[in-house]
């Protein structure tokens, strides 16, 4: 399970990979994953990627950790 910290840590980390795979926002937000409550990364894309990873791996320390990856396919937002 990924406290915020780590969440936040994964995706300062792997921020350029999501924009590369399409994600137009990234954010982070408790979800419950494998039946845990638990804090995840969130990306948003206009339309499905072709490969997505269940999880972006961090390290913190001498610990890595798993922290899950949540794709939310969103519109992208458009001024008026």
């Amino acid at each position: 399970m990924a406290n915020e910290e780590e969440a936040n840590l994964a995706r300062d980390q792997h921020g350029d990979f999501l924009r590369d795979l399409g994600a137009h926002g990234i954010t982070i937000d408790e979800v419950e994953h494998s039946g845990k409550q638990t804090f995840a990364v969130v990306a948003m894309f206009d339309r499905t990627p072709k490969e997505i990873p269940d999880t972006l791996q961090v390290r913190r320390g001498k610990k890595t950790m798993d922290v899950p990856l949540v794709a939310r396919i969103i519109e992208k937002f458009k001024p008026e």
